[in-house]
This record gives C-alpha cells, sequence and structure tokens, in this order.
C-alpha cells in the first residue's frame, strides 16, 4: 500500500509515519520510484503499537524507541519479549508509582545480565522479598526474577511504611483470587502473529486487566464501606428503642 493508504489504514497521519520514520521507529517503505514508496502488512503492525501504546499509556518516543529495539533484535526469544511487553505495560498504567518499577533507562530484566551495578533498580529490603518468595513457595509458582515479582516486593515495602500490615497470608489470598481470572488471559500466543503483534496483545491485556481490578477494588472497598454504615446506624438504632 501507499503512504496515503497506510494512514487510512491505521488512523495515523502522513506527517506521524513520517517522524516515526526519521525516529527510526518504523522501517522505511519499499521505493517503487523516485517518488514512491510502498508500506505492508509489517508497517501496519508497527504503527498499530506505536498508536495504543501513545494513545493509551501516553509512552514517550524513548520508551517506545527501546521496545522496537527488542522487537527487531533477533536473538531475542518471544517469551523474553514477552516479559519486556509485561514491563511496559507495568510502567504505562498499573497504579503503580515509579518506585515501585525499574528505574527509566535501565535495562529490563531480560536483558540485565553483564550490567553494571549501577544499571541495576534498587531491590527491596530482605523482609519483603522473603515475603513475595514465601507466598510463590505456598501457592507452588515459579519463584524467578521479573518486573513483576520485584513490583509487588516493594509495593508490599511501601504499603508497610504507610503503616498498613502485609503479609505472605495477603499475598496468597490475592494471587488465589486473581488465579482463574489470569488463566482466561495467558492463552498461547500464536506463532502465526508478528512480534508486533505480540507485544500489542500483551501490553493491551495487562493494561486493560490491571485497570478492570483497580476499578473493581475501589467497587469492593466502596460497597464494603456503606454495608458497615448501614449496619453501624441499624445497630444504633436498635440501641435508642
Amino acid at each position: 500500500m501507499k503512504l496515503g493508504a497506510l494512514a487510512a489504514a491505521s488512523g495515523v497521519s502522513t506527517a506521524s509515519i513520517k517522524f516515526y520514520i526519521h525516529e527510526g521507529l518504523l522501517r522505511p517503505g519499499r521505493k517503487k520510484n523516485a517518488t514512491t514508496a510502498v508500506y505492508d502488512d509489517a508497517h501496519l503492525h508497527r504503527l498499530e503499537l506505536i498508536r495504543w501504546l501513545r494513545d493509551e499509556l501516553n509512552t514517550p518516543i524513548s520508551g517506545i524507541a527501546e521496545l522496537t529495539r527488542a522487537i527487531g533484535d533477533a536473538s531475542l526469544p518471544t517469551i523474553e519479549l514477552m516479559g519486556i511487553c509485561q514491563e511496559f505495560a507495568l510502567r504505562g498504567n498499573s497504579g503503580l508509582p515509579a518506585s515501585a518499577l525499574r528505574a527509566s533507562g535501565s535495562p529490563p530484566f531480560t536483558l540485565r545480565s553483564g550490567t553494571s551495578p549501577a544499571a541495576a533498580t534498587r531491590s527491596p529490603s530482605d523482609r519483603f522479598d522473603g515475603i513475595v518468595t514465601e507466598a510463590l513457595d505456598r501457592l507452588g509458582w515459579p519463584d524467578q526474577e521479573s518486573a513483576a515479582r520485584t513490583a509487588v516486593a516493594r509495593t508490599l515495602e511501601m504499603v508497610d511504611a504507610a503503616g498498613y500490615s502485609v503479609s505472605a497470608d495477603s499475598v496468597v489470598d490475592q494471587c488465589r483470587a486473581i488465579a482463574s481470572t489470569a488463566e482466561d488471559h495467558i492463552r498461547p500466543i500464536g506463532t502465526e502473529l508478528s512480534r508486533d503483534e505480540v507485544c500489542l496483545r500483551v501490553i493491551r491485556g495487562i493494561t486493560m486487566h490491571n485497570r478492570q481490578l483497580i476499578a473493581v477494588s475501589a467497587l469492593t472497598h466502596a460497597s464494603l464501606s456503606m454495608i458497615a454504615r448501614a449496619s453501624a446506624a441499624a445497630d444504633g438504632g436498635s440501641a435508642a428503642d
């Protein structure tokens, strides 16, 4: 397809497409002649990914460039690429503070071998790391370094510092409550998908699920608070009688 058709199919303006090509986020089209280039489904998949990251997560160009470099790294297995996508989803719109995630500019967990100590992210204290270890052991789940594992340990540390109790029991209960829903979201990714399509599905799926969890958590707290107030009011009325 020509540039205009690509813009129409992707919903991205021709000016933005040219900008993404200039920034190295999108490879140039194949030259058909001196004045015309043609584009294919690979360009469309990349633009769909870029557009979603920009519109839904407000991901900066530097962040998108980081992801597209990983996508273009043929030596990086798809499963490790999916781990990087999970980090992007957590960083982009999960309700987690930046301090719970890896520092901007530091390498993703899956690309961290051989990096200097200065490039590594701050580790949570042994106590909170131990809570996660205990919870995973009780669940029978693998205990491997990942963005999600570190985010849980750091969040527990912040919750504790705010004066709320944290324990392996609470982590296990929450994981078990979420597990049945999560199982429906981790269907195998087909090999027919491009790496850009894989990234979009992983990031979009995690983001949407996280948004739902946050909203349902708010609904649960609000509903239980209403029930408690109504019960207290009823008890007060009975005492007055």
